[in-house]
């Protein structure tokens, strides 16, 4: 009889502690830290084609209206950020938190750019089955110039245009 009092006295004691580390986990989740609202920093994958570069965030369960996109004007820092919330009624019935992983709640996140000549007004933006894709086309550049030969000619050669004048290089001279 003692034994069973035990096992409900701990049971007890894991509820109301699982209680009071969700009251403070909700609290802490509601309050912006440090005035900036940032709790977490969604995956992403960024890679470069011949004529763009490809920015894939992972945002499930995000809506596009809380997503926002933004590009430095320098070209070299994009930042997303936005908010990712939970509904009221899945949280309603919680009696007791097992694991929690899924982060909600504001973010924010910047990536630095490689050093590449954008197109800035095709720059493009989608939000599809969780993934939000960001493509940001490169300007074509002109090819480098070659080196290029320059022949030399021997001062007996020269002549100026517009005057017909031969100029013959005097034999002191050199």
């Amino acid at each position: 009889m003692a034994y069973k009092d035990y096992r409900d006295i701990i049971r007890q004691m894991e509820q109301e502690m699982q209680q009071l580390t969700d009251e403070a986990f909700r609290g802490f989740f509601e309050v912006p830290m440090g005035g900036t609202g940032r709790f977490w920093q969604p995956p992403i994958d960024v890679h470069e084609t011949h004529d763009q570069l490809l920015v894939k965030m992972e945002l499930a369960g995000a809506k596009a209206d809380d997503l926002q996109v933004s590009l430095s004007p320098d070209d070299r820092i994009l930042t997303i950020s936005g908010v990712r919330g939970e509904d009221q009624a899945d949280r309603a019935g919680r009696v007791r938190c097992h694991q929690l992983e899924i982060y909600v709640g504001p973010f924010e996140r910047s990536i630095a750019l490689p050093e590449t000549p954008l197109l800035r007004d095709k720059i493009a933006a989608t939000y599809k089955d969780g993934f939000l894709r960001i493509t940001l086309p490169k300007k074509v550049m002109p090819p480098k110039p070659q080196r290029r030969i320059i022949p030399i000619t021997s001062g007996a050669d020269i002549v100026t245009s517009g005057a017909d004048i031969a100029v013959t290089p005097r034999e002191d001279a050199f």
